[in-house]
């Protein structure tokens, strides 16, 4: 299968991530009901056996390879932010949930985005990547326009993208120098 992976944590730039666990679900929902970090995204039930039934679906997924939830660690086991890889189709996967800590350090959020990309790209062969940032988040759209995405569709809220392989491989080599 494609889209299988056989791994529990990739190390690399400084960072891990390793796959969710149930035990995540009360980080997860510290960053999510954060109301300073949670001013992008949909509501979430502030429930941690909500969280933890969400977690037990999503490892039904990850089992059967259709997506992977990670959690970004540092050197000492610190728990600093999400990223996830979804909609495994095709020659495209989809990127969110990329979420981190007001306590982890610069750049960390960047490294796990470029890893993050790299198990599509590289470990998984995805030729292409799909993500949404609202245009709120002037910030985040800023991050992203530095990869050279193509817009694809917009919504009241949201802005709809699209990246290349070839263009972040173009791009991750500048942000590499940075961090």
């Amino acid at each position: 299968m494609k889209n299988k992976l056989d791994f529990s944590q990739i190390d690399r730039y400084g960072i891990t991530l390793r796959l969710v666990e149930e035990n995540d679900a009360e980080f997860i929902l510290q960053l999510r009901n954060d109301s300073i970090l949670n001013k992008h995204l949909s509501p979430t039930s502030n429930i941690i056996d909500d969280q933890i039934n969400w977690i037990l679906k999503y490892k039904v997924r990850e089992a059967k390879g259709l997506e992977y939830y990670f959690i970004t660690i540092g050197p000492n086991g610190e728990k600093w932010g999400t990223t996830r890889l979804s909609e495994l189709e095709g020659d495209c996967f989809e990127l969110g949930s990329w979420l981190f800590s007001k306590q982890a350090p610069q750049g960390v959020s960047i490294k796990a985005d470029i890893l993050t990309k790299e198990i599509g790209f590289d470990l998984l062969n995805f030729e292409s990547c799909k993500f949404n940032v609202r245009k709120a988040n002037k910030s985040v759209l800023k991050y992203h326009m530095n990869f050279r995405p193509t817009i694809v569709d917009e919504s009241e809220i949201d802005i709809f993208f699209n990246l290349s392989k070839e263009n972040f491989i173009e791009a991750k080599k500048r942000f590499i120098k940075i961090v």
